[in-house]
């Protein structure tokens, strides 16, 4: 089957082959083909791809249909390069944790292990509850792989010997944990510690973390994620709805300032100077 698949914009993961289109229909005729997929992938978007699913059927006479993670379509297959990009590669989907700031168990369920494709970037949402099996399999492939990154899915307090012992043999690039309140930092600090006894660094060693409303919290956790050998990537939390929140021209610097590696190493060493004065 030949499916042309429509996005809402385009981002990092975006596939670009010529089955793609970024919003409305193109002026030019269409390529060949037999249904046309609209894929949404956050919920403040729900409006605008249900007004494209509407312009798409008005322009093609083959079937339209419209999902997406935003509707909580389910994941059991996954082929490479179909709605991400070719390189992106997902081996199992859902979690078996019931974090409240989570929507992964609410919309994928609990974990369950896909067949194994290959790719470069490891985009689970919890690799490390996958089976030791699974695993060993996922680690097989990616000997093949250069830049390797796990993107997600390394849960700070399972990380361990097993996990640290495989990679060490591959072709890291990036290393993606997650710290979302300052209860996390503990677990991070330690997690950060086993892989900077095996050689990897801040270069390698990215964390994920959640800012909302504390800014005096959000600073006193990404200086620590930072002290601790990773370098942070903040991100202003959205909740689950029809529209984004908003957030303050204050708020958007502090994110920038914490999200830009030149800027959050410029940050850093401006506190230390004040500090060490």
């Amino acid at each position: 089957m030949t499916i042309i698949r429509v996005f809402p914009q385009r981002t990092s993961f975006t596939p670009c082959d010529d089955m793609v289109f970024i919003g409305d229909p193109p002026a030019l005729l269409l390529p060949p083909h037999d249904e046309v997929h609209i894929s949404c992938t956050f919920t403040w978007d729900m409006a605008r791809c249900e007004e494209l699913k509407y312009q798409w059927e008005a322009y093609t006479d083959k079937p339209v249909k419209l999902g997406g993670p935003a509707y909580g379509s389910p994941c059991d297959t996954f082929k490479p390069g179909q709605y991400v990009k070719q390189g992106i590669v997902f081996t199992s989907r859902g979690c078996f944790n019931n974090c409240d700031f989570c929507f992964v168990p609410k919309r994928e369920g609990t974990l369950r292990e896909l067949p194994i494709c290959e790719g470069n970037i490891i985009q689970d949402n919890n690799f490390l509850q996958c089976s030791r099996a699974h695993k060993d399999k996922v680690f097989e492939m990616l000997k093949t792989q250069r830049a390797i990154c796990f993107k997600g899915g390394l849960q700070n307090n399972l990380i361990g010997s097993h996990f640290i012992d495989n990679i060490r043999g591959l072709r890291i690039k990036e290393l993606w944990l997650a710290c979302d309140s300052a209860n996390a930092l503990s677990e991070l600090v330690d997690a950060v510690s086993k892989l900077k006894a095996v050689g990897y660094t801040r270069e390698h060693i990215h964390c994920y973390a959640l800012i909302s409303d504390d800014m005096d919290e959000s600073e006193h956790r990404l200086q620590e994620i930072y002290r601790a050998g990773a370098m942070p990537f903040a991100q202003l939390y959205q909740p689950a709805g029809a529209e984004r929140k908003q957030y303050s021209d204050e708020w958007r610097h502090f994110q920038t300032t914490w999200a830009r590696p030149a800027a959050t190493v410029t940050h850093m060493k401006e506190i230390e100077r004040v500090v060490n004065e």
